[in-house]
């Protein structure tokens, strides 16, 4: 069954594709969840499930009978944004309420928005649940001109302010506190396609399941502040004529062989401060005396666990957060996991892939500015991952924040993460594997001769193209990782430099006149050039030419370009080249442990003198420079004299992270690198 088979009743759907030779996966899909959301549960299918691909319609709909494994709670897996302190949208409703029992409290619906006071706070009475609850939106607070609601408990019966008909004391003797208050949307529409086409009820087949979803969220300071004004009014019956916050518009797309993919747009209606994640995932459902094992590439160790190998999540203890702190990599925030549930005999069962996609505000250059705090957590409680695409970012009215996510079902074998991820027409190879390995291929005879553009870091050696046979690719470095994206095999204009030739030539990254200049006053003064190639390229050697002798050795490397400042990245260097000596004349080369791949467009080469600053000494430049804006500060002073890049003073040891402080004079240092 190379399709889809989609089953539908009213809101109610679920999605049937083969995923391996014998069996076929089936997803659940709910058009009026919670709040009305889009959700990844219903009643008559309450987990992903296996089944047979013999099964028959009626064993699988409307109703999962016997004959399906369940393996994947998915029921609180559609995903809310939060505003730094709340989470809301989704399933979710702002966490700022307390839910009151008093038995015949007497309050009707008159007395909805009175005020009613602590001693020291202030509660608004927002809606009347039952003849025996009451529900109260808790004090808001501005911080930096945005509203952020509290959470409180009253510490004493609440009396009387202002706004009710009846005004008797509420005790508190019956409170919930951090309750969610709903609804918190509005203004929701939902649209299902397969194949382009309307989903009638019954039994229906294609290639691709859509459903756009788009809501309103209010302001809670709009629902406290409204409710307050129009006493007598519950604000349920008027969301539309609330402030909003923002809009959210969800797309999701299933495809054949157990593939989802989620794009999500959050647009700031008023200015508030965004956490975003796109996709969450609940873990993987276990099988008796079996472990949950997760793999994160370019993750080291975090709440105790190393991530880089096969973790067992059943084993964490703390909510974790892995930060740039935990990352092997600090340009390549956490964006993808794959987990296994294993047998108590170590037998893999059934697994997922999941992460965000290097497209819009989910590539690594845009989500390393914004998930310094952290780019993805998991929960020790519900062992529950949660990718960010953001984290922090304060959006104006008018911003939006886009990310498209992919979720995966896997079946055995589990040697490698080898999968293919369409999105907005574009395709995306994605390679992840816990070990070193010589020689390996991965089938993907849909992409024959597509160029492989890397988009990210990558620590795996891949060919250009994709061959007849799919995609060879060696580990050097355990784990090995890398996605690209794979274009059509367009014919070039001409040779682009540094971009073709063959494996093992040498190429310069600038030509023109050179001439010698000495490294007097730049001892421990990191050096920036900027550097432009065509297109991606990967090489495994770097050299430079010392033409007089000194003490020391010179280090060199590359640092990304951050094309917010115009400047280099300053989180770390896409490679540090090590160090060759400076104490004879000669070329110097770097041999590189693994390939590094030279980004597409902009990027900046370093270099500093270090270890000894008695003898200058001295190196082939460019006599030509380079034609790029620098920045130069608040001030035109540094415009007098030869200006070349960017400097950091004090750099003593391994490149790492960089603060910027000043121009420098130093021309472009002749560069030749060796295509790998």
């Amino acid at each position: 069954m190379a399709e889809l088979i989609v089953y539908r009743s009213n809101a109610l759907m679920s999605v049937r594709s083969r995923i391996d030779a014998t069996r076929d996966v089936v997803m659940p899909v709910n058009l009026a969840y919670a709040e009305s959301m889009v959700g990844l549960w219903h009643s008559g299918l309450p987990q992903v499930s296996l089944v047979p691909s013999t099964a028959t319609d009626a064993q699988v709909w409307p109703v999962m009978s016997a004959v399906g494994t369940s393996i994947h709670d998915t029921s609180d897996d559609n995903c809310p944004i939060n505003t730094g302190w709340s989470y809301v949208g989704g399933n979710h409703g702002y966490n700022v309420g307390n839910q009151i029992v008093v038995t015949n409290h007497g309050k009707t619906t008159t007395d909805v928005g009175s005020q009613w006071s602590d001693g020291s706070r202030i509660f608004t009475l927002l809606a009347i649940t039952s003849t025996s609850s009451l529900l109260f939106g808790n004090p808001y607070t501005i911080v930096d001109g945005i509203a952020q609601g509290a959470r409180v408990r009253p510490t004493a019966p609440l009396t009387h302010v202002s706004g009710a008909t009846n005004r008797t004391t509420v005790p508190i003797t019956g409170l919930t506190p951090d309750v969610q208050i709903r609804p918190a949307t509005h203004s929701h529409t939902a649209a299902v396609e397969l194949d382009g086409r309307p989903v009638p009820a019954g039994r229906s087949t294609g290639q691709e399941l859509v459903i756009r979803e788009s809501y309103v969220i209010p302001t809670y300071q709009g629902m406290i502040d409204t409710a307050r004004a129009r006493i007598g009014t519950p604000i349920a019956t008027i969301m539309p004529q609330l402030p909003s916050l923002c809009r959210i518009s969800n797309e999701y797309r299933w495809s054949p062989g157990g593939s989802l993919i989620v794009a999500q747009t959050v647009t700031a209606l008023s200015r508030f401060t965004l956490n975003a994640g796109v996709t969450q995932c609940g873990p993987l459902t276990p099988v008796a005396g079996g472990t949950r094992r997760q793999f994160m590439p370019n993750v080291g160790v975090a709440g105790g666990l190393n991530w880089s190998v096969w973790a067992n999540i059943d084993t964490l203890t703390a909510l974790t957060d892995f930060t740039p702190a935990t990352l092997r990599n600090r340009l390549m925030p956490a964006s993808s996991m794959t987990q296994w549930v294993v047998s108590g005999g170590g037998v893999p069962q059934w697994g997922i892939a999941v992460g965000l996609l290097p497209v819009a505000d989910g590539t690594p250059e845009i989500r390393v500015r914004y998930t310094t705090a952290k780019g993805w957590f998991i929960s020790s409680s519900l062992k529950k991952n949660y990718p960010q695409l953001v984290w922090g970012r304060t959006l104006a009215a008018g911003e939006s924040v886009t990310g498209t996510a992919y979720r995966r079902y896997l079946t055995p074998p589990s040697t490698a993460t080898e999968i293919v991820v369409s999105a907005d027409g574009q395709d995306f190879v994605v390679i992840e594997r816990v070990g070193t390995v010589a020689q390996a291929e991965m089938a993907a005879p849909q992409l024959f001769h597509r160029l492989l553009v890397p988009v990210g870091p990558t620590n795996l050696d891949v060919p250009d193209r994709v061959t007849v046979d799919g995609i060879p690719y060696h580990v050097p470095v355990s784990p090995g990782y890398g996605t690209w994206r794979a274009e059509p095999d367009q014919v070039a204009s001409g040779p682009l430099p540094g971009a073709t030739g063959p494996r093992g030539s040498y190429f310069l990254v600038r030509s023109g006149p050179t001439l010698s200049r000495t490294c007097t006053g730049t001892y421990q003064r990191l050096l920036l050039h900027p550097v432009f190639l065509a297109a991606p390229t990967p090489v495994d050697r770097a050299c430079v030419e010392v033409t007089v002798a000194g003490t020391g050795v010179l280090r060199h490397g590359v640092y990304a370009h951050d094309p917010a400042t115009g400047r280099p990245a300053v989180l770390g260097p896409i490679a540090d080249f090590g160090t060759v000596a400076v104490t004879s004349v000669g070329v110097r080369e770097s041999v590189l442990v693994a390939p590094v791949v030279l980004p597409a467009g902009w990027h900046w080469y370093a270099h500093v003198w270090q270890a000894s600053g008695t003898t200058p000494p001295a190196v082939r430049v460019s006599g030509v420079g380079a034609t790029t804006t620098l920045n130069l500060g608040a001030g035109a002073a540094a415009m007098t004299g030869d200006r070349f890049g960017y400097e950091v003073t004090g750099v003593t040891g391994a490149l790492g992270a960089i603060t910027i402080t000043g121009v420098h004079q130093f021309p472009p240092p002749q560069v030749a690198y060796r295509r790998a």
